[in-house]
């Protein structure tokens, strides 16, 4: 996760030993055993084109510093994207359509660089660049980058190059081979610039480019050739973006929104366009339309209108910040169209919840959250860091002074006030605060969700203070001097004095009785805070430098101090003894350093002017070794360690805070040592009056809950009450209903009844009948066989014959086909010998031919050479005249060239000259309106100052007025207070009284009150007693109705019942119909008289014997039956041998038929070849067509009668049911002829 860079021991180390320079000791090659690792980073680098994108629903990409960023909302952690060596800075951000690679374009003096980056691996994939694949096109940085549809392509957009040969040159990519396909210069003569470039979705070869003045379509064929497309009008175009309904949307400056279609034809500028300028310098589309943002502070949602006057219409309109004039940067949507993000050129990102386009429909206005927390806008000027909880502080030019928690990743407290705050200092305990504001020191206590002010010192513009180790004390720099004072009384104990210049940093020893300070002049001061603050003999002053910051380091074995110093001499210095002892060249600018707790890694921070600013680990003591981590885009300007050396800060002009975990190759903690560290504070600090509110809150909080809980429970008893009467209702309701679809049922059940008596009798029918017609066919097929096998027998000697024939056909073809071949065979060897006499004749000409060709050759070449000669002869007098002229010209050109090459090199000093006076006059111009603007904010501050002083001192006024006033008003209402006292005391006895009686008065009511709740009740009862009662007569006047029905109804019945009284079976089925119909449950057993059951048994006796000889029938009936079907299932499978015979003779009759059209198709073909072969007798082939068609009918009605036999034999192998029925018949005949004589 780091870029490391290692720098050996070759550079400049100097040891300076009693004014004599030596050379250091080499230190060996191993590098820093300590290496860093990105853990966090709090801010956003807001000048980067398209800075935020999504990666995934909770994935957000954004760049801070010269990273890029992807958080991971649910994780809560960050994915750090760095960029190649060299680079100096992120220009622009592209994310591909399936959100899987992400391309960074980096500037660089060499030449523009893009990464692209696989977001699910985290790899680097490809770095394209410039100076590699286009060694011509010098442009420092790409101001665009775009994807294509596909993925496969890449588009790249330069800005200005330095020889103003390759100015905004457009380069398309096949960005996975890194190999460009073609470019071109797409700026217009006044060089004016790009804005945005971007594919056509549909096409991939087509992209369009926009700019000052600047509308194009450009198609790659060959190279880019542009296509004839223009708006109505050239103007300034700020973005563009492609619609879902293949239109395209462009943004003027003016606040126009053009619309075009999908080939760059002008439609239409949409009458809902914001109008103002810059009200849409960036663009989003969306599934129902699009998103603008602009310099105004406000983002637009544009949906489809149904009007087609009005294409899109303006749906919603969102202020960012009410506060301040903020700019949208850009815009980006989640996956799912839910949620909005928003970067500010304040360097803040927000994010908007969508929620499935109720946000468009909601009156109040929404709010944005920031996405993980609020960052400075602007530089970051001071930082600390607490040693007992995890906290680090930073102020900045936005005013604002800021607690951050480095292990949960948040910002615990965000204060703004009037004045900017140049530094800041915690203490120890991180309770306490040290803020140096514009105008005064401010000592502040952290409390919970406040900072407060208790101690206010004289120090204008203070831009350096310090707590010391033990949090005693603490030093402010006043401009030259430096005051200590101590922590809790804050009593002056010093002023130090010595520097002529600004103090830029101090630093106490481990101890805290010694300071070491440094500043603008060059000086390296140390004094003794407990002698008065003497200065020591460890002084160093190096003029012509100015230091930027400075650490003291005690060593431990000898107690002697030992000072480094950085400054803008591209130095580190080690001071001791007031004399440098070892000198490290840097090769850049370092602006603030620190040392590791346990002295083993000093950090420095690179601090070059519109540069990037990286960390350097160097390995301590110094030997010159060095890692360097990539991190900040300008100068870093605090840089700070935590006491256990587990986290490093740095903060610079960029606005961003990095949190670093460092990592060291030797640390091993013990269990012992991990149980005895002391773990962070969680103490917080609060004010009386803050406990006071929390406490009155929590009271008032109380008091709701007892009243909720009241109301609420008051609200179930009503609802419960209410409950119960609509159950009543209900069960009422729905008893009646059950009661209606009952009597239904049992008219249903009667009438499917019924159903299916009918049924069944046409059932029995139809068996009948099926049994007749499956005789006749058994019948009619017997007789169909017969005639069938005839024909087969038939057909069968018809084929032997045809057989014989061919077989004699075939002999003859073969043996006229052997003739032929011979014959071919005698004349191909004749002319193959004739072939070779005339190849042989051939050759000899060829050989004649060559030797004439060779004679001829010779002559000519003869004729040639003396040809030559002649020529030669003559050139070479005419060479000797060219020379002469060649050497008297080329001394004129000498001359000529000389004189032209000294105009050349005196024009380019001219304007190298002009270049730089023009330069140190545009800075000059630039410093002079920079000092004006600073007098115009100072006299206008003074003027408000002044007006602030003159307001107060007549408000002050007013109010001693006032007081003087409410002083008489308190006097004359003491006296009336006196007077209304004495007359209360004879009216509190009337009330006393009343009292009582209102107390009586209120027992009397409650007695009323129980008493009717009771008579309520007893109402109630009785209301339900007459319910049920009504409705026991309604149930039993429908019992009585329904009765009444069912005896008519078995009238009915009884009386058609009768009317069988001749028929026994028909009456004994009526009988027991009647009575499965009127008794289908049976009926309760009663007890019999013993006569009654005597005679019961008797018939059942009777019943019983009968019953055992109908078995004895029966058995007898199924022993006849089974042999029936015995026989029958053995003529049955006699029938489907036969048939199994006839389809094996059917199959072989198809052999040989589709022999005999083999046979037929050979003799037709063979009829052209040869005379002498026979026709085939067309009544042959006409018979066999008949036979054909003959043996597929069989087929046909085979199929079928197997088909009816099968279903014959499984309907007869069974017991026959009318024979059980016949039998059972008789039994209950039997019974009843029998049973009156019982």
């Amino acid at each position: 996760s780091s870029q490391a860079r290692r720098i050996k021991h070759g550079s400049l180390c100097l040891a300076l030993a009693t004014a004599a320079p030596r050379m250091a000791t080499d230190a060996g090659p191993s590098g820093p055993a300590i290496t860093l690792s990105h853990r966090h980073v709090f801010g956003l680098k807001a000048d980067v084109k398209s800075n935020v994108h999504y990666a995934e629903e909770t994935q957000i990409i954004y760049p801070a510093g010269t990273n890029t960023i992807l958080w991971l909302a649910d994780q809560k952690q960050q994915k750090f994207f760095q960029g190649p060596e060299g680079a100096e800075g992120i220009t622009c951000l592209a994310v591909n359509s399936t959100k899987r690679y992400l391309a960074v374009a980096e500037k660089c003096s060499e030449g523009a660089i893009v990464t692209v980056f696989d977001l699910v691996t985290t790899k680097k994939r490809k770095t394209l660049s410039t100076t590699v694949a286009l060694p011509e096109c010098d442009a420092p940085e790409f101001v665009c980058v775009a994807f294509s549809s596909d993925n496969k392509f890449l588009l790249t957009q330069t800005g200005p190059s330095p020889s103003g040969k390759h100015d905004w040159t457009l380069i398309y990519w096949m960005w996975d081979k890194a190999r460009p396909m073609a470019s071109v210069k797409v700026s217009n003569a006044q060089n004016a610039p790009i804005r945005e470039c971007s594919f056509n979705p549909t096409d991939s070869s087509i992209v369009c480019v926009i700019g000052d003045g600047i509308f194009k379509f450009l198609q790659l064929k060959d190279g880019f050739k542009t296509l004839p497309v223009a708006p109505a009008k050239l103007q300034s175009f700020l973005c563009h973006a492609w619609l879902s309904d293949d239109k395209m949307l462009v943004c003027c400056e003016n606040g126009d929104l053009m619309l075009f279609d999908n080939a760059g034809e002008f439609q239409t500028v949409l009458q809902s366009s914001p109008g103002e300028p810059r009200s849409a310098t960036c663009s989003l589309p969306f599934s129902k339309g699009f998103v603008t943002g602009g310099d105004d502070g406000y983002i637009r949602v544009f949906e489809k209108s149904e009007d087609p006057k009005e294409i899109y219409r303006k749906t919603k309109t969102i202020q960012l910040d009410s506060g301040s004039v903020t700019c949208v940067r850009s815009l980006a949507l989640s996956p799912s169209e839910e949620v909005l993000a928003v970067t500010t050129s304040t360097a803040q990102l927000y994010q908007l919840s969508l929620l499935g386009q109720d946000l468009l429909k909601a009156e109040e206005a929404p709010v944005f959250e920031p996405v993980l927390t609020p960052f400075h806008t602007g530089a970051i000027l001071g930082m600390d860091v607490c040693t007992r909880k995890p906290l680090v502080v930073t102020c900045g030019i936005d005013k604002s002074v800021r607690v951050w928690n480095y292990l949960e990743k948040t910002c615990e407290l965000c204060k703004f006030f009037n004045e900017e705050a140049y530094s800041v200092a915690f203490h120890p305990s991180g309770f306490h605060l040290i803020i140096g504001f514009s105008d005064k020191l401010r000592l502040m206590n952290l409390l919970m969700e406040d900072m407060r002010t208790y101690k206010d010192i004289p120090i204008k513009a203070c831009r350096e203070c310090r707590f010391s180790n033990g949090g005693q004390y603490f030093a402010a720099v006043s401009t030259t001097t430096i005051q200590v004072y101590k922590t809790y009384t804050c009593e002056p104990i010093e002023t130090l004095r010595g520097h002529n210049q600004k103090v830029r940093s101090i630093a106490w020893t481990a101890d805290d009785s010694m300071l070491v300070s440094t500043g603008i002049d060059g000086a390296v001061y140390e004094y003794n805070v407990l002698h008065e603050g003497r200065r020591g003999a460890n002084d160093f002053v190096l003029k012509g430098t100015s230091f930027s910051c400075v650490l003291v380091y005690t060593d431990p074995s000898t107690g002697g101090n030992t000072m480094y110093v950085v400054g803008t001499d591209k130095m580190l210095r080690e001071v001791c003894n007031g004399q440098p002892q070892n000198i490290i060249q840097a090769g850049t600018t370092l602006g603030q350093i620190v040392l590791s707790n346990s002295a083993k890694t000093l950090f420095a921070a690179v601090a070059e002017p519109d540069a990037p600013a990286p960390i350097r680990c160097y390995k301590f003591p110094l030997d010159g070794y060095f890692n360097e981590f990539s991190c900040h885009s300008a100068p870093v300007t605090r840089i700070r360690i935590t006491f256990d050396d587990y986290f490093l800060f740095s903060c610079s002009e960029d606005g961003c805070l990095f949190i670093f975990d460092v990592r060291k190759k030797d640390r091993v903690v013990s269990k012992r040592e991990k149980e005895n560290v002391l773990p962070p504070a969680d103490e917080i600090l609060v004010t009386r009056t803050f406990l006071d509110e929390k406490q009155g809150q929590l009271l008032e909080l109380e008091r709701q809950v007892e009243e909720l809980s009241t109301q609420i429970e008051f609200q179930l008893r009503h609802r419960e009450s209410f409950h119960k009467e609509e159950m009543v209702e209900l069960e009422e309701k729905y008893t009646q209903e059950i009661d209606q679809e009952r009597t239904k049922l049992a008219l249903l059940r009667e009438e499917r009844h019924d159903a299916e008596m009918e049924a069944e009798e046409n059932i029995k029918s139809l068996m009948e009948l099926h049994a007749k017609q499956t005789q006749d066919l058994e019948g009619s097929f017997q007789h169909k066989m017969m005639i069938e096998v005839g024909r087969y027998q038939k057909l069968a000697a018809e084929r032997e014959s045809v057989h014989r024939y061919w077989e004699t056909e075939h002999r003859q073809l073969m043996e006229k086909h052997n003739k032929t071949v011979a014959e071919m065979k005698a004349e191909f060897e004749a002319k193959q010998a004739e072939d070779k006499r005339a190849i042989q004749r051939i050759m000899e000409e060829k050989k004649l031919a060559e030797e004439v060709h060779q004679e001829t050759m010779r002559q000519l070449e003869q004729d040639t050479d003396r040809e030559i000669e002649e020529l030669k002869e003559e050139k070479e007098l005419h060479l000797k005249a060219e020379k002469d002229d060649k050497v008297r010209l080329r001394g004129m050109s000498g001359i000529h060239k000389r004189s032209h090459e000294e105009l050349k090199r005196l024009m380019q000093k001219k304007e190298e000259e002009l270049r730089q006076y023009t330069e140190e006059a545009r800075k000059k111009q630039e410093k002079i309106d920079q000092l004006k603007k600073e007098r115009d904010s100072n006299l206008k501050e003074i003027k408000d100052r002044d007006r602030q002083i003159g307001d107060k001192e007549g408000k002050i006024y007013d109010l001693k007025k006032q007081n003087q006033e409410l002083e008489k008003f308190k006097f004359v209402l003491d006296y009336k207070i006196k007077e209304l006292k004495a007359q209360i005391d004879p009216k509190s006895e009337d009330i006393a009284q009343m009292m009582k009686q209102i107390q009586a008065m209120d027992s009397d009511l409650e007695d009323y009150h129980r008493k009717n709740k009771q008579l309520q009740v007893n109402i109630q009862q009785l209301q339900s007693k007459q319910r049920s009662l009504q409705d026991e007569i309604v149930t039993q006047r429908k019992k009585m109705l329904e009765s009444q029905t069912i005896i008519k109804r078995f009238k009915n019945d009884l009386h058609e019942c009768v009317q069988f009284i001749q028929e026994p079976k028909q009456l004994k089925d009526s009988v027991a119909a009647l009575y499965k119909k009127y008794v289908p449950n049976g009926i309760k057993k009663q007890e019999l008289d013993a006569d009654i059951q005597r005679e019961y048994n008797r018939q059942r006796d009777y019943l019983e014997k009968s019953v055992e000889s109908l078995k004895r029938k029966l058995l007898k009936d199924s022993d006849v039956h089974r042999q029936d079907n015995t026989r029958i299932l053995q003529e049955n499978v006699q029938l489907i041998r036969e048939i199994n015979d006839l389809r094996r003779e059917i199959d072989y009759l198809k052999r040989e038929r589709q022999q005999q059209r083999l046979n037929v198709s050979k003799l037709k073909s063979g009829k052209g070849v040869t005379s002498s072969t026979p026709v085939v007798d067309p009544n042959v082939a006409r018979e066999v067509e008949t036979n054909r068609t003959q043996i597929e009918d069989l087929r046909k009605r085979i199929e079928d009668q197997m088909s009816l036999r099968e279903s014959y034999v499984a309907r007869h192998s069974p017991m026959s049911p009318t024979s059980d029925e016949s039998i059972e018949g008789g039994g209950h005949q039997g019974d009843e002829g029998r049973a009156p004589a019982g």
